[in-house]
């Protein structure tokens, strides 16, 4: 009798460990998203304050100290996405305001800074395809940024300095390329459902494949369809789902356990992007910049400086970019990418176009490959690790102005390697909180060489170092 229950109790555990498996090697390249069209709009924040005081005493001196920073953050974002046969596309507009204010007080002297970051960005990616996986890009993008700062400081004197500082940018690159890059994480879910439903005893078989991508569909078109009550998205999305089960005769057992596991699956395992394919795109790249930048320094209400700067660049070349994207199975993503452009930068001021110091002309040669490996242990869980590593010469003319002008050439070198650890985790529908840590390595070689005695040829050389700890709550309107 106990060999029995012992052979029973093995072959069930055999069992769920074969249709595990089968679900976890899935190949999730298979997948081809169908027409869909998503809207999506996000909210981000965050506020911080820091307050500091302290005294310190010796023998003959006492030094006391406050400090009060006071920062937060507000972006808004909306982002649209299309997918066709023959057309794919993305749209993102944002906005951003990053507020901060810092004061501090050293034996009277007191110094308040105020900081105000804002912009507004609009980028566009449009992939049209023919029948033989061939595309044409044009990828424009409009930005405009703003930042003013304001520094008081009160001693025996009072200095103010105000300054402010605008960027417009535009570009419109257009190339051609073949390829195509699937987003696939609707498949994901399809088989976390499935696989869920396999461990409560709800599922006696492994669908076929035919008919787990057929699910993953189904499951792309109804949540990518806009809803604004969630009460009736949730209706609609559990519906489709459970009719497709019951239709597909995949449940044995049609019951509160089988709704329970759909509606945790629905809620909390769609989880992070994943993607599978290939592309690669070469085309013309151009870049206009527009800045704006005036100062003024004042010593007890009296103007010391008032100073104006404005610069125009205009930047084209080609490009050639390639990435590839592999989900290995359920639980790890593979990723990289190569890209490569030349192209030549103007740079002119707007205020003196005749002038030989503040109009030049820059070759710019850039390079880069990164990697990606990304683990999923459950349906909330996303850990990555990203490196990056680019190469960039730029050489031009320049002319110093000393007694007289001075032609002189310029030639540049940076070598940089960045490497991000991304944690991210799915709290609810509407709320995700990311944490990211980066570290980023630069060298760079600047050398002027120039034409006349007696001045001397240049070199200056910088090593930095950078690393930075971020942790990120997003919140999604529908």
């Amino acid at each position: 009798m106990n060999k029995k229950k012992f052979l029973l109790l093995f072959t069930g555990l055999l069992f769920t460990l074969v249709l595990s498996a089968q679900y976890t090697d899935f190949d999730l390249s298979k997948y081809k998203l169908p027409d869909i069209r998503l809207n999506r709009l996000d909210a981000t924040f965050d506020f911080n304050n820091d307050v500091n005081r302290y005294v310190d005493q010796e023998l003959w001196d006492t030094t006391e100290s406050k400090f009060n920073d006071l920062a937060g953050s507000l972006n808004l974002n909306y982002h649209f996405y299309r997918n066709t046969e023959k057309y794919q596309g993305k749209l993102d507009v944002g906005t951003y305001l990053h507020p901060t204010i810092y004061k501090y007080d050293i034996d009277n002297n007191k110094t308040e800074n105020k900081y105000m970051d804002g912009g507004f960005v609009i980028s566009s990616t449009n992939r049209f395809y023919n029948q033989r996986m061939f595309f044409v890009e044009v990828d424009p993008g409009f930005s405009f940024s703003s930042t003013k700062y304001y520094e008081l400081h009160e001693n025996s004197n009072t200095t103010e300095t105000d300054s402010r500082e605008a960027d417009t940018r535009l570009s419109a690159p257009v190339s051609v390329g073949y390829g195509r890059i699937e987003p696939v994480e609707d498949l994901r879910l399809a088989l976390y459902i499935l696989e869920e439903l396999q461990k409560a005893g709800r599922i006696k078989a492994v669908p076929p494949e035919d008919v787990i991508i057929d699910m993953a569909r189904e499951i792309s078109k109804i949540r990518k369809k806009r809803f604004f009550d969630t009460r009736l998205r949730k209706i609609e999305e559990l519906h489709v789902i459970d009719s497709f089960l019951v239709t597909k005769n995949i449940v044995s057992s049609n019951d509160i356990t089988c709704f329970a596991v759909l509606n945790d699956q629905w809620d909390y395992a769609s989880g992070p992007a994943r993607e599978a394919g290939f592309a690669v795109n070469a085309g013309i790249g151009n870049d206009i910049l527009l800045n704006r930048y005036s100062e003024k320094y004042t010593v007890n209400n009296t103007i010391q400086t008032d100073d104006k700067d404005y610069s125009n660049v205009y930047k084209v070349g080609g490009f050639i970019n390639a990435r590839y994207a592999k989900p290995l199975n359920l639980y790890w993503q593979t990723g990289a990418g190569v890209n490569a452009s030349y192209g030549i930068e103007l740079k002119g001021d707007p205020r003196d176009r005749d002038g030989e110091a503040g109009n030049y002309t820059t070759n710019i040669f850039r390079t880069s490959i990164n990697g990606l490996i990304q683990y999923l242990p459950n349906s909330r869980t996303s850990i990555g690790l990203d490196i990056t590593g680019s190469y960039q010469h730029s050489q031009g003319d320049r002319t110093i102005l000393i007694l007289i002008p001075t032609d002189y050439q310029m030639t540049s070198r940076q070598f940089s390697v960045v490497s991000s650890f991304n944690m991210y985790y799915y709290i609810s529908p509407r709320f995700r909180v990311q944490f990211l840590a980066s570290i980023n390595g630069n060298n760079s070689l600047i050398k002027n060489i120039y034409g006349v005695p007696p001045l001397p040829e240049e070199e200056d050389m910088t090593k930095s170092y950078h690393h930075n700890l971020s942790l990120t709550l997003t919140y999604s309107f529908f």
